[in-house]
């Protein structure tokens, strides 16, 4: 699963990128919810200890 959709976003821009997100966004559809989980864990992985604390403080003030 998270083959496939990392290869159905590949090549895309960062403004289509922001286009697909947010068109699921805004569906309400619970399928998406798949996708960003996979853009998250892509993300997640690729930032460094500093970025990570930064980042799950945002989250957690979200919540």
């Amino acid at each position: 699963m998270r083959e496939f959709l990392k290869n159905n976003l590949k090549g895309f821009t960062s403004s289509k990128l922001k286009q697909t997100i947010d068109e699921g966004i805004a569906s309400k559809d619970e399928a998406i919810l798949v996708g960003l989980g996979v853009l998250f864990e892509e993300y997640y992985q690729s930032i460094d200890d500093n970025t990570k604390q930064h980042f799950l403080e945002y989250l957690s003030s979200l919540l």
